[in-house]
């Protein structure tokens, strides 16, 4: 896994925590924040259905890769295939 993709991870980390332990706007503004990231990567996912498609392997995982990593997955994709 790349130091982008864990880079990744631990902001939602902080993310999710943020949302749980703090009390009142700042929570409020995590779980905003993580919202719009979700509906974000729902649009990516189908932007690029066709290309996880052709990736070959598994789609379930491309799908997830693409929802949690957005287009960083995308750019590892089109790296192998060349």
């Amino acid at each position: 896994m790349s130091g982008t993709k864990i880079a990744i991870l631990a902001s939602y980390l902080v993310l999710a925590l943020v949302a749980v332990m703090a009390d009142g706007l700042l929570s409020s503004y995590a779980m905003y924040v993580l919202g719009g990231l979700a509906l974000a990567h729902l649009v990516e996912i189908v932007l690029f259905y066709k290309r996880c498609q052709q990736a070959g392997g598994s789609l379930p995982v491309h799908v997830l890769s693409v929802f949690l990593f957005g287009i960083f997955h995308v750019k590892e994709l089109e790296k192998a295939a060349q």
